[in-house]
């Protein structure tokens, strides 16, 4: 089948005006001019997109689908009265609510065109089962916390019995990546091993880190918040912490938990010393940068990133912390606010955030071989956004048009895969009223 739409955006390429991407048995065989297609395949079907961008599916490195239905619930608290709140709010949900919730998020995702998640789990259940349900292409970071080094064995042991179990539960284009959850839940010791774990299994690993200044507070002087109501609410107030007097990234570095085989997810509170040791350990970033804002955590340095060469992806975070799993608004909010803080608007380029989006955010989750991009060999993930509004007109710059004037409602279309997971604002064989429902139910017994 032959897709045909006014702009094609490659990504790896300039945009093509009256383009069309030709896909056969779930692979991009060809992409190009509508009219060399038609004349090199007489005999193909064509669809056309009329005033469409047909552009690769988004890769969103870094959510928490189970925690969707905390949508809105702690608007107005900064990151450390955010955690306290929402750690004693998630114990009032099950695992089917989780279920429920996911189920929501990966909704609410292919329907906004993002066809890849990096989705950190403590339920794998739920974000296993709502991903093969919605066919998406999946990451799933497993979660670990563990602050007591008497217990590494045993930690590693329910870590391995977890990722067997969940193997047996995903989906076909899913994985399973190992996540220590931050410098303040996780310890020095565990961070190694569970770096050798990972390598060992050869599976990716991430983790949160210097996400907000109480963090660097508490890995630097071991006091804040994190290091009293957090550590007393979680029952850690008597597992010894010593200050470490470094910078959350100078002490994952001294630990050895640095190398390309890690994702670096926030990066908010970095020097330039930090970025250059991420460099220097060819270390992945995933920039949350709504739900940075959203929690006053801080605007990570994403341009620094990128002039020195990291590997960057965009995430949205969950919707505990964002109201939305919209890779526009996360594109136009990065280049807003970066512009904002460095005083230019040299810093972060319309073409620069929608490769973060796309293969960026493919590269950081090691998939750059198969998606982010359109072109023939990949695996055919496409989204295709309406442009037949006035928020669009007139288009001179298919990019800018996108970054700058589109949202997720914008997005009718959705493959991953080569299969058909959205079309006209519809999700094949999926019962809508009754994933809200659910959603709704779990939703209530927060309250």
């Amino acid at each position: 089948m032959i897709f045909e739409a006014d702009w094609v955006l490659p990504i790896v390429n300039p945009p093509i005006e009256q383009g069309a991407v030709r896909v056969v048995d779930g692979r991009i065989e060809d992409v190009g001019y509508a009219e060399d297609l038609r004349s090199r395949y007489p005999d193909e079907v064509f669809t056309n997109f009329h005033h469409s961008i047909l552009l690769p599916g988004f890769v969103n490195v870094h959510t928490h689908l189970e925690y969707s239905v905390f949508r809105g619930f702690l608007d107005n608290l900064a990151f450390p009265e955010w955690m306290l709140a929402f750690i004693g709010a998630r114990k009032r949900l099950n695992t089917d609510d989780y279920v429920a919730s996911a189920m929501l998020g990966a909704m609410e995702c292919v329907g906004s065109g993002i066809t890849t998640v990096g989705d950190t789990v403590s339920h794998g259940r739920a974000t296993l089962e709502a991903t093969k349900a919605f066919g998406m292409r999946t990451c799933a970071f497993v979660e670990v916390f563990g602050m007591d080094d008497s217990n590494i064995p045993g930690v590693l042991k329910n870590l391995d019995q977890r990722m067997e179990r969940f193997r047996g539960m995903a989906g076909p284009l899913a994985s399973l990546g190992v996540s220590p959850h931050a410098p303040y839940t996780v310890s020095g010791p565990l961070y190694s091993a569970l770096m050798a774990y990972s390598m060992g299994a050869g599976v990716k690993m991430a983790t949160h880190v210097a996400e907000s200044k109480a963090e660097v507070t508490f890995v630097r002087n071991g006091a804040g918040v994190l290091a009293h109501d957090f550590r007393e609410l979680v029952g850690w107030d008597e597992v010894p912490w010593m200050p470490t007097g470094a910078s959350p990234v100078k002490y994952l570095e001294q630990w050895g938990v640095l190398n390309a085989n890690l994702l670096a997810i926030h990066c908010v509170q970095v020097s330039q010393a930090d970025i250059e040791v991420l460099k220097a350990k060819d270390v992945a970033v995933a920039h949350c940068p709504k739900s940075n804002a959203k929690l006053a955590c801080g605007i990570a340095p994403v341009g620094d990133f990128l002039a020195a060469g990291l590997r960057v992806g965009i995430g949205s975070d969950s919707l505990a912390s964002n109201n939305l799993l919209d890779m526009f608004g996360e594109m136009r909010v990065a280049i807003l606010l970066h512009r904002a803080s460095q005083l230019h608007t040299q810093a972060l380029q319309a073409e620069q955030a929608l490769h973060i989006a796309t293969l960026g955010g493919a590269q950081v989750l090691g998939l750059d071989n198969i998606v982010g991009s359109l072109e023939p060999g990949k695996r055919a993930d496409i989204i295709a956004v309406d442009m037949e509004y006035s928020h669009f007109a007139p288009i001179d710059d298919p990019v800018s048009a996108l970054v700058y004037g589109a949202n997720q409602e914008d997005v009718f279309f959705a493959m991953i895969d080569g299969e058909v997971v959205y079309s006209r604002k519809k999700f094949p064989n999926i019962d809508v009223a009754e994933i809200t429902d659910r959603a709704m139910a779990a939703r209530a017994k927060l309250w």
